[in-house]
């Protein structure tokens, strides 16, 4: 096959998955140019009834070691219980979902609208040195983005954050003017959680 008609030929394929990608999450690997391993148009396991969507639920880890900031047209917005940086994490809310693959194309491309989004803000909003924007996964399943500020004066700089430090909870006070901070310019497209 020339290159000219594989280049239609995935154009196709993309064209046929954001037809059928509303609402039903997809491998984004039936984009891929040749996974042989793969169908087109495979699921994932859905045992709910047709029109039925499983009920969000965060993951019990990240409900202890967070607090609540509110919601993106996607993902929920958590604020990590460690005032040593400023440390952000967004979870689509979609049910059983480990891998960003697993969404659908359309949510993948909100995925990356809103972190894309919440860095630029965050790096803005707390002058940070660098934004430290990751998947991964390892200790907690359900799929989640960290988007963490960094700093080079933050304590673990330049290392990465995870187990450098013992996490320092925020105080009230702290999280309040975060909220307000936040409140400034979250302004579309953004719930704020009341509480």
């Amino acid at each position: 096959m020339s290159h000219v008609g594989a280049f239609a030929g995935f154009h196709a394929d993309l064209a046929a998955v954001r037809r059928e990608a509303s609402g039903d999450r997809r491998y984004a690997a039936v984009l891929s140019l040749g996974t042989p391993s793969l169908e087109r148009g495979a699921k994932l396991k859905n045992d709910d009834p047709p029109g039925v969507r499983a009920v969000f639920a965060l993951d019990p880890r990240l409900q202890q070691d967070t607090l609540p900031i509110g919601d993106f047209p996607l993902c929920r917005l958590l604020l990590s219980n460690d005032s040593n940086y400023p440390w952000f994490i967004l979870v689509p809310r979609r049910e059983d979902i480990s891998e960003i693959f697993q969404l659908g194309v359309a949510d993948q491309q909100q995925l990356w609208q809103e972190s894309t989004a919440l860095a630029q803000l965050l790096k803005d909003l707390f002058d940070a040195d660098k934004m430290n924007v990751a998947a991964l996964g390892n200790v907690v399943s359900q799929l989640h983005m960290h988007v963490i500020v960094r700093k080079r004066e933050d304590a673990a700089w330049p290392a990465p954050v995870w187990g450098k430090y013992p996490a320092k909870p925020y105080t009230a006070e702290q999280v309040a003017a975060i909220h307000e901070r936040l409140r400034r310019v979250l302004t579309e497209d953004f719930t704020f959680v009341e509480g």
